[in-house]
């Protein structure tokens, strides 16, 4: 059983009809591959803040928001259009 790089399986969680094709670019692109690691992070700051007492909290909470949803519309741009 392969291990699904936690980029990438973020990604497909998000966009489970997605996952045959998020899965081949995956395979075939190193830039789609740092894109996802990119992602990853991402949702990780965005737990991070949700989570923070920080005064800032809220402010950086909704910078990530944004940052994720670029980030996922330009995955979405990214693919092939198989639709």
């Amino acid at each position: 059983m392969k291990v699904i790089q936690p980029g990438l399986f973020s990604i497909m969680r998000r966009f489970p009809d997605l996952r045959d094709v998020l899965r081949h670019r995956f395979l075939s692109s190193e830039s789609f591959q740092s894109i996802c690691k990119d992602y990853q992070r991402c949702s990780e700051a965005l737990a991070y803040w949700a989570k923070s007492e920080h005064e800032k909290a809220p402010d950086r909470y909704q910078e990530y928001l944004v940052l994720l949803h670029e980030m996922e519309s330009d995955i979405i741009q990214s693919l092939p259009k198989v639709f």
